[in-house]
């Protein structure tokens, strides 16, 4: 104790110096931030003065002479002054003198220099070469009647060292003097700042030197501005600080010694105290049997630790355990209620397990309705006990996915409890949300239902217009009783199926189901036929009989996938009707393949209603049709096309070959022989037969060593000049270039480039 007892005096002792040091090295930072401060200040201003000066044409201008009382130039140059002076809160004035007529233009106007207040400065600075900033001055600005104290700094026009005039910048030390306040606290320290001259820029109070210094004691920062030529001073104003300090390190002193005194009575007292139950619990910790590998040597502090640590840990292990173990067995208590099973149990789990917001307490006779929420277009991963089983994810996505299935899950109960309702959610499958709903408050059953469908269609607008989550909702029947719970999941079910029969986008009720029918789907193949069979021999009635289609699954009330099953084998009928027609098939490929086939057939899948559907397989088979009989149209032309094609490439070589020759050959006239070129092959007859002797030359000159003009005749040309005028303009070098480019060892890659 005693060696502790040394250690606090010591300690005391040596934090009172630290304090001392400390303080002196924060006053010396605090005070260069302040010149510092003060330096980029004055220094911006003129930079920005000075930059404006030199990209302002109109100073030029006035300093030529050119710009005169009432001239535009001189109102913009005035307002430029302005507009500086407004963008710099330090800046009191700025002028410019004239050196050619004596006359200066302040942000008042034009006037002579002889009658200007501030003459005297600018004699001055015409006859000095110094460009500091200048002693504190008294100035009286035109128009007013007191003199305000600024500190000033002169420019020779043009940039840098003209002769055509002064740029003199006037700074007011009171707002000078307000921003160095900003950055000073008069009730902790002192700061005292004098010109070269050794007038007291602030603080600006007569003789303020002198009274700082008898008042605060003892300076202990001096800094004189390189730039300024000013003097920082400065101190800490209460003057007896140190002195204070070293008082409250005395007391603490004290202080500690009265509690290392009160410590070892207090340790004392505890451990005569509880020296047995201590005793006891070491013992009982002691039999407690050891992990393998652990030292038993340890001290009772370490081991009383550790078994601590041990027992939290257990504790939070069974905590999360029994929190997952808890969710699954909600989850499997839901999926017993929607699928009636377990039913002599159910009660007493869910008042044990009490998944609603209330804690499973509940009134006489409760009532209860479930929603089935069908999301579209959205990739979820499936999850089964609460764990992803999704194969095609990235981690970062399937986290992206599990914060979304959260979000929905969250919002759907927040909101049936907005409208009074306990809600419980669970994922039935990788696009369908069931809810179980209960209400307390008795109502009337109609009312109730028009509250369901308004709470329902809330829960839409408000998904699809923050998550962009399309989805439809069907609402189940109401009950009491809880082993009718079944019957009101089904209901709603049942109810997501006739979706596209009811023409319903986003609510649909069990009460709007129609009755089960019997119909057969085979039923429906003869309409398919018969609809596939008028299409396909461009019968104007196969209109009529897809709209009888889509009439007869309205009437006999399909539901959704007996009707996308029905449409599906029109599709498929009709894509293997048109690809057996070998002569139109290529034309109507896209329509069937690739990206538009699929394009088409998932808009027809995603269709709202069976009107919807009904309208796009009406679009795009007449774009089907249409393409049809076009193509039907033409294919003898096509056929024709092939033949003058094929005959082209046999005789190309004849000289005599033109488009006259392929009229009488074809029995066609000229004209339409070049319009069937240009419709197939998107090019010129003579385009068509030049780029084909052209490629014949190109192989003879690279393959053959035939002379030119042997090669000439080959390819159709009566003599090489023409021959060789037309592969130049064709290839881009003469045929002579061509072949020793071709033909030299080393340029073979680049040949083979050409």
């Amino acid at each position: 104790m005693l060696t502790v007892s040394i250690l606090i005096f010591l300690s005391f002792l040596i934090v009172n110096e630290i304090s001392r040091n400390e303080t002196s090295k924060a006053n010396r930072i605090t005070t260069g931030f302040v010149m510092d401060s003060v330096e980029n200040s004055l220094t911006k201003v003129e930079m920005d003065v000075l930059s404006e000066a030199e990209t302002n044409k109109s100073y030029s201008t006035f300093l030529n002479g050119q710009a005169q009382s009432g001239s535009m130039m001189l109102y913009e140059l005035v307002g430029s002054l302005r507009t500086l002076k407004d963008n710099h809160e330090l800046v009191h004035s700025i002028y410019i003198y004239r050196t050619k007529d004596h006359k200066v233009l302040t942000m008042s106007g034009l006037q002579e220099a002889s009658t200007f207040a501030d003459y005297s400065y600018i004699e001055q600075a015409l006859r000095s070469e110094d460009r500091q900033w200048s002693p504190v001055r008294e100035w009286k600005e035109p128009g007013k009647h007191t003199a305000e104290r600024v500190i000033s700094m002169h420019k020779r026009l043009p940039l840098p060292f003209g002769g055509q005039g002064l740029l003199v910048i006037n700074i007011g030390v009171y707002p000078l003097e307000q921003v160095i306040a900003q950055m000073t606290n008069p009730a902790v320290s002192y700061l005292l700042i004098n010109d070269g001259s050794g007038h007291t820029i602030y603080p600006a109070v007569s003789g303020a030197k002198d009274a700082v210094k008898a008042e605060d004691g003892q300076q202990l920062t001096q800094l004189l501005s390189p730039r300024l030529g000013w003097s920082f001073e400065s101190g800490i104003r209460a003057g007896q600080l140190f002195e204070w300090v070293s008082v409250i390190s005395y007391v603490w002193i004290a202080v500690g010694l009265a509690v290392v005194i009160l410590a070892v009575v207090y340790i004392i007292y505890v451990t005569r105290r509880n020296y047995r139950p201590i005793q006891l619990m070491m013992q009982r910790i002691q039999q407690l049997p050891g992990r393998p590998g652990e030292e038993n040597n340890k001290d009772e502090l370490w081991m009383i630790d550790h078994a601590l640590q041990s027992l939290i840990r257990q504790t939070v292990d069974y905590e999360q355990q029994e929190h997952a173990n808890i969710l699954i067995r909600r989850r499997q208590l839901f999926l017993d209620l929607m699928e009636g099973t377990a039913a002599e149990t159910v009660e007493f789990r869910l008042d044990h397990l009490s998944p609603f917001a209330d804690g499973g307490k509940r009134e006489a006779s409760p009532i209860y309705t479930v929603m089935v929420v069908e999301l579209h277009d959205l990739d979820l991963p499936q999850t089964v006990d609460g764990k992803s089983t999704g194969s095609g994810h990235s981690e970062e996505h399937g986290d992206e996915d599990q914060r979304l299935s959260l979000s929905l899950l969250g919002v759907i109960q927040e909101l049936a409890a907005t409208y009074g309702w306990q809600g419980w959610a669970e994922w039935m499958s990788r696009e369908r949300i069931s809810i179980l709903l209960r209400k307390e408050e008795s109502v009337g059953e109609g009312l109730l239902g028009v509250k369901l469908q308004e709470m329902a269609q809330t829960g839409c607008e408000w998904l699809q217009g923050h998550l962009g989550v399309q989805l439809t909702i069907g609402i189940g029947s109401q009950t009491y009783e809880l082993e009718h719970i079944q019957d009101s999941y089904r209901a709603a079910v049942s109810a997501l199926r006739y979706r596209l029969t009811l023409g319903v986008r986003d609510i649909v009720t069990s009460d709007q189901v129609p009755q089960a029918n019997e119909i057969p789907l085979y039923s429906y193949l003869p309409l398919i036929s018969e609809t596939i069979r008028s299409f396909r021999l461009a019968n104007h009635d196969w209109r009529i009989q897809l709209e009888g289609l889509f009439g007869a699954m309205e009437t006999d009330r399909l539901n959704d996938g007996d009707i996308l099953t029905v449409v599906r084998w029109l599709q498929e009928l009709l894509e293997r009707e048109m690809r057996e027609m070998k002569d139109v098939s290529g034309a109507l490929d896209r329509y069937f393949n690739g990206a538009e086939g699929q394009r088409w057939k998932a808009e027809v899948e995603s269709a709202s209603s069976l009107a919807m559907m009904h309208t796009l397989m009406l679009e795009r088979m007449t774009t089907v049709y249409r393409t049809y009989v076009a193509a039907s149209e033409t294919k003898s032309y096509r056929a024709m096309v092939s033949e003058m094609k094929q005959y082209i490439e046999e005789h190309y070589t004849n000289p005599d070959l033109s488009l006259n020759h392929l009229s009488e050959r074809f029995d066609v006239s000229p004209k339409y022989a070049s319009h069937l070129f240009k419709t197939e092959f998107d090019m010129k007859f003579v385009d068509f037969l030049t780029r084909l002797r052209m490629n014949h030359a190109q192989q003879m000159l690279c393959n053959t060593t035939e002379t030119v003009q042997h090669i000439a005749t080959q390819v159709g040309y009566a003599n090489s000049i023409t021959f060789g005028r037309v592969f130049k303009r064709v290839v881009g070098v003469t045929p002579g270039d061509y072949r020793k480019l071709r033909l030299k060892p080393e340029d073979s890659i680049a040949g083979g480039a050409l």
